[in-house]
């Protein structure tokens, strides 16, 4: 909490509250065969179209089988070798954040890397099946840029994290479970049962599908919410077992109506119980609080062990 504590927020402090990562962390279930397959990349990407645009800032396109993830990728401001993180974006567009979080990470010593939304979510004519899919969808570019950005020689081996925020936070769970490799993730102002979370968040965009289906197709909350639950496999509340618990930190805005807390505590349970930061502020309002949010995820990464390098010789 050191930027909270730092800045005119100061008083925010008090209120905040932090659960240790615990003594003895959960490991990870084994992931099941169909899981690995769902967001299984038919081959290794290959770029496309790139543009330079100085300081080795890059964007372009990367091909995987029927898949274009259009990327940008933005270098640590010192132009030396470091860790990496992809940034997952968030439900509605976020340019303009994507591009502050990464000027901010930059300067912490980070090379980011994001990807454009694959298509706008909880949009007519969307529908329980047409949601997963896109879901599924957005962790294979996740998982496209991740491979592109291993093979830079300015990244640290094995030193590759997932940051999500909102939206983001719920896809970057399901990222962890198709990327072991993975040093960590930080998830942040996020939460677990999509089904019940679309039913009562308070999100105008959500609510406005929700309104749509119920006028559209007759249906009401139950009917919706068996469709979902029928359809939202990839739910983090199913697939945060396969994550181990110590290469995860949450953020939570404990005045968030938009992931309401029983669903961000079900994200925090689910993950058996990792590092948490909460602040007493709203989803969009944790903006204010944004470096103490970044700080604490960045803190957590740079405590993270490397990678044991093989021996000579074996």
């Amino acid at each position: 909490m050191r930027y909270i504590c730092s800045s005119p927020l100061a008083a925010l402090a008090a209120a905040c509250s932090f659960a240790p990562a615990p003594a003895w962390p959960r490991p990870a279930l084994p992931t099941p065969p169909a899981v690995r397959a769902r967001f299984a990349l038919p081959e290794l990407p290959v770029p496309g179209a790139l543009q330079t645009l100085g300081n080795g800032s890059t964007d372009g396109e990367l091909h995987c089988g029927s898949e274009t993830a259009r990327f940008h990728w933005r270098p640590r401001t010192d132009g030396t070798r470091g860790p990496a993180i992809v940034l997952v974006p968030i439900l509605a567009g976020g340019a303009d954040l994507m591009t502050m979080l990464a000027s901010r990470l930059q300067v912490l010593g980070y090379h980011v890397g994001w990807c454009d939304r694959v298509a706008s979510a909880l949009q007519p004519p969307q529908r329980g099946q047409d949601l997963e899919t896109l879901f599924r969808r957005t962790v294979i570019h996740q998982r496209m840029l991740l491979q592109w950005l291993r093979q830079r020689p300015e990244v640290d081996a094995g030193r590759q994290f997932v940051l999500g925020v909102s939206m983001g936070g719920i896809v970057a769970s399901a990222v962890a479970v198709a990327e072991p490799d993975l040093a960590g993730v930080g998830i942040c102002i996020a939460g677990a049962d999509l089904p019940d979370l679309v039913l009562h968040s308070g999100e105008v965009r959500v609510q406005k599908w929700v309104d749509w289906r119920t006028a559209t197709d007759g249906i009401g909350a139950a009917t919706l919410s068996a469709e979902l639950r029928h359809w939202l496999v990839s739910d983090p509340a199913r697939l945060s077992p396969y994550v181990p618990t110590d290469k995860v930190v949450l953020v939570s805005a404990t005045l968030d109506d938009v992931i309401p807390a029983r669903h961000r505590d079900l994200l925090w349970e689910a993950l058996g119980r990792p590092r948490r930061l909460q602040i007493p502020l709203g989803h969009y309002s944790m903006a204010l609080a944004l470096d103490g949010a970044l700080a604490e995820i960045t803190d957590f990464f740079a405590a993270t062990k490397p990678p044991a390098l093989p021996l000579p010789g074996g």
